[in-house]
């Protein structure tokens, strides 16, 4: 098992093609915070302060490569309701067919999305570079909504910023609402 490191700065998770054969090789990653705030910049999530891993396997059929793998990564998002720090701890596997880029369906050709290839991906050169995908992994399984508990009830106003009964209560309605009131009574004696 080869533990990767950096390919260069700009990548991190590269695959070399020329180490693969039919058998495969098996990679193991460290998910680093630096990496989870770079990638995830432009969204909600930030990294929770913990490293994750990303193994993977991938194995050459022609010039074909399958990589399957699996993700562990802690975000922070925050609640839905309340707005406190929610930790996702996201773990998922992965897998992808890598094809060369030259094998790519041309823009200008009408593409009809199958089953079989919503996990087909394409390289360029002698590398595979994982970062996108492992972003898009970690993108897709984080909630639209993420809540703190399921029984949250959202932010709730402290007793000091509360206006007194007499504001919205019904027993002594706000006298700028008088119009509206009588509006209503008329309105509705009419229906009746």
């Amino acid at each position: 098992m080869a533990v990767a490191k950096r390919a260069n700065s700009m990548s991190t998770f590269v695959l070399q093609i020329q180490d693969l054969d039919e058998s495969g090789k098996d990679w193991n990653f460290a998910v680093g915070t630096d990496w989870l705030s770079s990638a995830l910049a432009e969204t909600e999530l930030k990294p929770a302060g913990h490293e994750g891993t990303l193994r993977v396997h991938a194995q050459r059929n022609g010039q074909d490569v399958l990589v399957q793998g699996h993700i562990t990564a802690e975000l922070l998002a925050s609640c839905a309701r309340c707005l406190a720090d929610v930790v996702l701890a996201l773990d998922l596997a992965l897998t992808v067919l890598f094809s060369p880029g030259h094998t790519r369906p041309s823009s200008s050709d009408k593409i009809e999305a199958r089953l079989d290839e919503m996990n087909r991906d394409y390289y360029g050169g002698s590398e595979i570079v994982l970062d996108p995908t492992v972003r898009e992994h970690l993108l897709l399984e984080a909630p639209m909504k993420p809540l703190c508990s399921e029984d949250c009830e959202g932010i709730t106003v402290p007793e000091c910023f509360r206006p007194p009964d007499a504001v919205f209560g019904a027993s002594a309605p706000n006298g700028r609402l008088a119009p509206l009131l009588k509006l209503k009574e008329e309105l509705t004696k009419k229906e009746e």
